[in-house]
């Protein structure tokens, strides 16, 4: 029988050494799990335990990505590191970065001059009282009888940080008879280039054209959508005054007031076009009837058509709007004031035009940034037919928003006085200022027909007119997408010891084609970030599929830094475009 078996009593102490014993034969089994076995003499495989390590410090930045994602977190701690998914800005130091643009709709920064790093084609918005020629960022207001209605709305492009706007008045409306009693007078308009942001929501009112007065009995008018000033109700041989047309910031309602203005304050205005007086009835003059333009800065009193916020004495007809107050009513008497009873005028005030006089056929003053005052009624003592009805004050126009650069104004023309008199309230497109209008930069203007033209005197003298409205353009530049030089930088965070070593994975998606640790190189500090080491990239594939978010991967000897634990991890990014979708850092 063969022998399997051997006790110790049949083998005498030290007959069995290693020379005895075959190698490989003793496997784990025969090893006692208390056997004193020495460190010294077992070999172990440190590259495998390495490799092992690294793959679950990954696996935990992987996972902590996953749980921010998931849970909506923005900073993620770890016991030795942090995980930041980018859904603000709260994990970094915005104050130690350079060119970190930061896209909130999507979460990511970008080294771009644009938010998606791709070019942006140039846009021109119009709008009228009712319609928009531009409905991707465009939304327009309504008009759906006299004086009534709602504001539109322009929605500033991803990507756009500076538009440019024109806004142009309306003109006021005739008297029953132009011929006789007097036209309207032209809007003005403004201009200039507005700081914004992408998706910025502005507020757009269009001017309508002031209302032609008009003989029956009973005749009831009103404002203009745009706050033009209103012709009175009753025997009404007087026009209406145009209204303003603007630019507003947000938030400023789409629903207008009771004065069918904006319902919004001084400061929320970016750029304000104004509206045209609105003619008076018969006088000794006829001169003396006609509306005051539209302004410039300061809107043009009514009659003679003078550059002053006073009603002239005498002359029953409304001064111009200025920049801190309204145009001036002329009392009933011809004297100079602010009269509210039958037949006085009344003053104009912020986005709106001085009514005139009630029951008598003054003119409206045409709405503006302040609107011009409205028409009264001084009557002859001794032969009514020449009695004056007087005109309305045009509006002015403005562009004093701090927030506005490179902006002007021009006014638009009275009907039969002042500058640039020919028989016509042109407005400021085909007025006197017309040259210097239609140069500027998206001009010409005169395509758009008669914008903001208050009524004639010359070409149908004996037919009532009421003003045109007036119009809104906003148009932006074309932008190149570039790479630019960026600095993202981490907030501080605490270690709970002395670190050496940190290891850094980087959510990343190309829009052009970066090298890595040129185009894109991180670095890691533990004493603040007075001193960076730099973190080897490593490409470790896509995030899903063979698109998308890559991740990248590096490592950073640390422990040559002066003595610290306030870690932070900077990514430098330069000459090519990319996203950055979240950095995560551990360190031991």
């Amino acid at each position: 029988m063969a022998l399997t078996k051997v006790t110790k009593q049949a083998l005498g102490t030290g007959v069995v050494d290693s020379s005895k014993i075959e190698d490989g034969t003793i496997v784990d089994a025969d090893v006692s799990p208390s056997a004193a076995i020495s460190s010294g003499k077992l070999t172990v495989d440190t590259s495998v335990i390495e490799s092992d390590v690294q793959k679950n410090a990954f696996n935990i930045s992987l996972l902590g990505f996953k749980m921010a994602v998931n849970e909506g977190l923005t900073v993620f701690n770890l016991v030795d590191g942090v995980v930041d998914e980018f859904n603000d800005e709260s994990g970094t130091d915005e104050a130690e970065g350079s060119n970190d643009r930061y896209v909130a709709a999507s979460d990511y920064y970008i080294n771009s001059n644009t938010d998606g790093g791709v070019d942006i084609s140039s846009t021109s918005a119009g709008f009228t009282t009712i319609g928009v020629t531009e409905p991707d960022t465009s939304t327009a207001g309504t008009n759906p009888g006299y004086g009534a209605g709602t504001l539109g709305s322009y929605t500033v492009p991803t990507g756009i940080t500076s538009i440019t706007g024109y806004v142009f008045g309306a003109g006021g409306g005739s008297a029953k008879s132009p011929a006789k009693y007097g036209g309207g007078a032209g809007g003005g308009m403004a201009y200039g280039n507005i700081s914004v942001s992408g998706g910025d929501v502005l507020r757009i009112m269009v001017g309508e054209g002031g209302k032609a007065g008009s003989a029956p009995s009973g005749y009831e008018s009103g404002r203009a959508l745009g706050g033009g000033g209103s012709g009175p109700n009753g025997d009404n041989y007087g026009g209406c005054g145009g209204g303003a047309s603007a630019i507003f910031t947000s938030p400023v309602p789409a629903t207008i007031t009771g004065d069918e203005t904006a319902n919004a304050a001084a400061p929320q205005a970016y750029l304000v076009g104004a509206g045209g007086g609105g003619a008076g009835a018969q006088g000794p003059d006829q001169e003396k009837t006609f509306g005051g333009a539209g302004g410039g800065l300061q809107g043009y009193g009514a009659g003679e058509d003078y550059l002053s916020q006073t009603a002239m004495v005498g002359e029953s007809s409304g001064g111009g709007g200025s920049q801190t107050q309204g145009g001036q009513a002329a009392d009933g008497d011809g004297s100079s004031g602010q009269g509210s009873q039958q037949g006085n005028g009344n003053p104009g005030n912020l986005f709106i035009g001085g009514d005139s006089g009630s029951n008598h056929s003054g003119g409206g003053g045409g709405s503006g940034f302040y609107g011009g005052g409205g028409g009264s009624y001084t009557p002859s003592p001794t032969n009514s037919s020449v009695s004056n009805h007087g005109c309305g004050g045009g509006g002015s126009s403005y562009h004093g928003n701090p927030n506005v650069s490179s902006g002007g104004t021009y006014a638009g023309e009275g009907a039969n006085s002042g500058p640039f008199a020919n028989g016509f309230g042109e407005g400021a497109i085909q007025g006197g200022n017309s040259p210097s209008v239609n140069a500027l930069t998206d001009g010409p203007f005169a395509p758009l027909g008669d914008i903001g033209e208050g009524t004639t005197t010359v070409a149908d003298p004996q037919t009532t007119q009421d003003g045109e409205d007036g119009y809104v353009l906003i148009t932006t530049s074309g932008i190149t997408s570039t790479a630019t030089s960026t600095t993202i930088v981490s907030s501080t965070f605490t270690s709970s010891a002395e670190a050496s070593t940190a290891r850094m994975v980087v959510f990343e998606e190309n829009v052009d084609t970066p090298t890595l640790n040129t185009d894109i190189i991180a670095s890691v500090s533990r004493d603040g970030g007075t001193t960076f080491s730099t973190a080897t990239l490593s490409d470790s594939g896509y995030v899903t599929g063979s698109s998308g978010q890559r991740i990248l991967t590096g490592q950073a000897d640390i422990s040559g830094q002066p003595t610290g634990q306030s870690m932070r991890w900077k990514l430098a990014l330069a000459n090519n475009q990319v996203k950055i979708h979240g950095v995560s850092l551990q360190w031991s």
